[in-house]
Parts: C-alpha cells; sequence; structure tokens
C-alpha cells in the first residue's frame, strides 16, 4: 500500500510539473528579422539610439581589428563613429536558429557597407556575422555580436 501510495504521489508530482514551452519557430525568427530591420533602419538614419536599443545593457561587440566592446556605452560609443565619415551598412539573415526553450537564438547573416573616401570614391567592405539573441522581457535583443570581412585589409597608402 505504502508503494502504491509514493508511485501516485510521483505521478501526480510529474503531472504538476510546468510544461515545456511552446516555441513557434517562425514567429521567433519574424520577430528577430523585424529587429533586424530596426537595426538597419537605425543604422542608414545613424540614429544610434535606435540601432543600440536592440542590444541588451550588457552586449557583446566583436567587431575586426577592434578591441572587445561591452556595454550600451561602449556599443553607442563605437556606432556614434558612422555618422561621422557616413558609413552605410546593411545586415541580410541568411539563417536563424531558435534554442526549444524558446529565449535565446543564433542568427547567420552577411553583410556590407560603403564609406565614401575624401577623394570621391567609395570604400565598399562585405562579410559574414553571426549573431547570439536573447530573448528579454518578450523582446528579441542582441547579446553577442560578432562580423568580418570577407576582403582583405585596403592597401596602405
Amino acid at each position: 500500500m505504502r508503494r502504491l501510495a509514493v508511485l501516485s504521489l510521483l505521478a501526480v508530482a510529474a503531472a504538476c510539473q510546468p510544461a515545456a514551452p511552446v516555441v513557434d519557430p517562425a514567429a521567433e525568427e519574424a520577430a528577430i528579422i523585424a529587429q533586424v530591420n530596426v537595426f538597419n533602419a537605425a543604422a542608414a538614419a545613424y540614429d544610434t539610439v535606435a540601432l543600440v536599443s536592440v542590444y541588451t545593457p550588457d552586449a557583446i561587440l566583436l567587431a575586426p581589428n577592434q578591441e572587445r566592446l561591452q556595454g550600451t556605452a561602449e556599443i553607442t560609443q563605437f556606432f556614434s563613429g558612422m555618422q561621422q565619415v557616413q558609413a552605410q551598412m546593411v545586415l541580410t539573415p541568411v539563417a536563424i536558429e531558435v534554442a526549444a526553450s524558446g529565449d535565446m537564438a543564433v542568427e547567420e547573416g552577411t553583410w556590407a557597407s560603403t564609406i565614401p573616401m575624401p577623394n570621391g570614391g567609395t570604400y565598399a567592405d562585405n562579410g559574414k556575422y553571426l549573431v547570439g539573441w536573447k530573448k528579454v522581457d518578450g523582446t528579441w535583443l542582441i547579446q553577442i555580436d560578432a562580423w568580418n570581412s570577407d576582403n582583405a585589409p585596403p592597401a596602405a597608402n
């Protein structure tokens, strides 16, 4: 009888466990793409505040040929230089993988940028990136951002 009582309690305890979250990968991917669109629009408008708003407050930025940057202040400083040099940048997601838990995701993509040069030409660059997303209070935010170029550095003058 005691064994039956224990098994009954275990069955009840197991039934009371919270159900695994139901994650709709397509909806989560669409939400991340919407955030990428916010990033692209903010970059095009040189709106550093809006651009940085898609990052977590403790986000990490791993830009090529730069030291590791972390947090809103350092990331804001990094992106605030875009307007000064009239840089343009566009991100294009290639693949997004949402964790089964629905609170983390990894995005792979490509990027392209242009910077007007003093001689009237344009420096164009492109490459690939990986972004780690974290869902914070229902909103997808960038936790870690790393990218590199597909091209050799420009020749020194």
